[in-house]
């Protein structure tokens, strides 16, 4: 009886492996281009979509290759690993119980100035629509150092305008303290 269900349980995860395997994509549905690296001092973002409507495959192809330039340029990745083990029973009886969880999350924020579309391509079937764009490290580069300036100038100018504003708060507080409240006229 265990032999047969061993069998069974065998069978059905070659089936379930079978099954559940991914599609394989052939050369003719990628564009020649998806291999080639960038040149030296460029990035390149690759972006796909596969919307009914041309003018929404094209935005949302610039959009993903945008967001892959973003990635490639400044990613927060956070992530989460819990292991937990616990045994439990007598010297002859134990129960064991083992738990594993892994979560993780990848957000990207940059801000993409100078990308510029590089390749579009569509699939032999007009479905899908590649999109390349490149965007030089220097001008990646230029755009990070003018944001960095940009905060600190926007910082330094809060802080000139908190100082102003705790300057006048501190001379209303001594004109309040060393002025004496006025006194009616008596005609």
């Amino acid at each position: 009886m265990k032999k047969t269900i061993g069998i069974v349980l065998i069978a059905a995860a070659v089936f379930m492996a079978c099954a559940s395997k991914p599609p394989t994509v052939s050369d003719s549905d990628m564009p020649p281009w998806i291999n080639e690296q960038p040149p030296e001092g460029m990035l390149w973002g690759i972006g796909v979509s596969s919307n009914a409507q041309q003018n929404m495959r094209l935005t949302m192809a610039d959009s993903a290759a945008r967001q892959d330039l973003a990635r490639q340029l400044q990613v927060l990745a956070q992530g989460m690993v819990t292991d937990y083990a616990r045994e439990a029973g007598g010297i002859d009886n134990t129960a064991a119980m083992q738990f594993q969880e892994s979560v993780s999350r990848q957000i990207a924020q940059a801000n993409i100035q100078g990308a510029v579309r590089d390749l579009v391509w569509t699939s032999p079937d007009k479905k899908t629509l590649w999109m390349r764009l490149r965007l030089s490290k220097e001008d990646a580069a230029k755009t990070a150092a003018d944001q960095a300036q940009k905060a600190i100038e926007s910082e330094a100018a809060r802080y000139a305008e908190f100082k102003a504003m705790d300057a006048l708060r501190m001379m209303d507080q001594q004109i309040d303290k060393n002025s004496t409240s006025p006194q009616p006229v008596i005609n």
